[in-house]
């Protein structure tokens, strides 16, 4: 039985997660920002501390599985080493949260008007600023979300996590949680005037990624199955082996499935004369079976990537007959 690959367990699975999930959060409330400037602001403040939050204790989870005191020193290092990934990654992830945290002050009222009164300038400039940091948010979102993937790339000893389509997976995957997060406070908490308008859209948001992401899967499966014996077994464990349980059930029709539904039904509801009526439990059973396929499926990831130096010959066998069967 070919055991699986657990020295990056929960832990990075629960950074690479929601720091895909924070990332999606502030790309798509830095969009309705700039699109509807001033309006929808508990979905904005909702949005932008999600994004806060969740890379903060993404990093946590990261930084906590840096056991020794030796290996920090290295950790630290990293920043000074321009041609690694990880060197990139830290500065990239340390302006983030830093836009990010600046975001969030300017955007909750209380804490704006008390800086504003301190700092006269700042309460004037306070649009301008929430403007300045939407617009350098959005790259930064993008590359932590792409990110997230290019760290696991970056190890060449698993054939599974070699592919840019793992990047472009981990990319799709995080906007598709971040709409879904902000869709829930727009759901619950926004009854400003348009609302309906702005649900729909990220519905229609949630549609087209949700498609995107099952394409690109698809694509990620394929590919890997057909490129070479280690990435066949690899993927094999999600597709018909130990882990297929809950590829197909979580990822697959949790993650992907339900979403698609909910957001149709709401399209649709929306669509009808005069506006439809829909239980809340519809969207945000949606948005959180989206976040439960997020999570499982970078989880998934990372257990299904086999060392290629521990591949035995039998389960080299294995995977070859994988192969055959599949070809």
């Amino acid at each position: 039985m070919v055991e699986l690959q657990t020295t990056w367990g929960w832990l990075p699975a629960i950074y690479l997660f929601l720091g895909g999930l924070g990332a999606g959060a502030f790309l798509t409330v830095s969009i309705l920002r700039l699109a509807k400037p001033g309006r929808f602001k508990k979905t904005v403040t909702g949005g932008v501390w999600t994004a806060v939050v969740a890379l903060a204790i993404g990093l946590l989870a990261l930084v906590s599985e840096v056991a020794k005191p030796f290996q920090a020193m290295i950790l630290l290092k990293s920043f000074v080493n321009g041609s690694s990934w990880m060197a990139v990654g830290a500065w990239l992830l340390f302006a983030t949260i830093i836009v990010f945290a600046l975001s969030a002050l300017f955007t909750t009222d209380k804490i704006a008007d008390w800086l504003g009164s301190v700092v006269k300038p700042l309460g004037r400039a306070r649009d301008g600023i929430n403007k300045a940091l939407a617009i350098i948010g959005i790259p930064c979102a993008l590359a932590v979300a792409a990110y997230t993937g290019v760290l696991l790339s970056a190890a060449p000893a698993i054939p599974l996590w070699g592919s840019w389509l793992l990047p472009a997976l981990f990319t799709v995957s995080a906007l598709d949680t971040g709409v879904a997060a902000v869709a829930i406070f727009a759901t619950v908490l926004e009854k400003d005037e348009g609302a309906h308008g702005v649900r729909t859209a990220l519905e229609w948001a949630v549609v087209c990624l949700v498609v995107l992401e099952a394409i690109v899967l698809a694509a990620f499966v394929l590919t890997m199955q057909g490129a070479g014996s280690n990435e066949a077994l690899s993927v094999g464990l999600l597709t018909n082996g130990v882990l297929s349980v809950q590829f197909w059930l979580l990822v697959v029709v949790v993650g992907l499935g339900v979403p698609l539904v909910t957001a149709l039904v709401q399209v649709v509801v929306s669509r009808r004369k005069g506006g439809g009526k829909i239980a809340l439990a519809v969207p945000i059973g949606g948005a959180t079976c989206a976040l439960v396929g997020g999570f499982t499926l970078r989880f998934l990831v990372l257990s299904a990537g086999l060392h290629a130096a521990l591949i035995s010959p039998a389960a080299l066998q294995a995977a070859q007959n994988v192969v055959m069967l599949i070809s």
